[in-house]
């Protein structure tokens, strides 16, 4: 299955994604400030990323536009808690792969994991 890094900030939610990912048979590791992700993205390789729009420390479209800059091509999938069509739009501009809302049902996220890995994989061999 993919290995996932989860940068949420809060820790019940990031938790429950952790364990029922976990559940799923994935490899999960979980952050909770953005400096933390950009440490790890240093020096670990993920599948995918779950990045929460708002950290304790900064924005996830900062973390993200940084990982991009650094060359950083893992898929993105942001979640946020908002519900501004600005906020989607400019995740996407940053290098998100997809956005979702906050609340989500984890069957849903799971397909939407998946769905990422699959398109990445793919253009991989391609």
């Amino acid at each position: 299955m993919a290995r996932i890094l989860i940068v949420e900030d809060d820790e019940n939610l990031r938790d429950m994604i952790r364990e029922w990912l976990i559940f799923e048979k994935h490899t999960v590791q979980g952050c909770g400030t953005g400096l933390e992700a950009l440490e790890q993205l240093a020096v670990l390789k993920f599948d995918v990323i779950l990045l929460d729009w708002h950290l304790q420390d900064m924005y996830g479209v900062e973390v993200l536009k940084k990982f991009r800059a650094a060359g950083g091509t893992t898929p993105v999938l942001v979640l946020t808690g908002g519900s501004s069509n600005d906020d989607r739009q400019e995740a996407i501009a940053a290098g998100a792969n997809n956005y979702v809302r906050k609340p989500f049902k984890l069957q849903e996220l799971s397909v939407m994991l998946t769905n990422m890995v699959k398109e990445a994989n793919s253009k991989e061999k391609r």
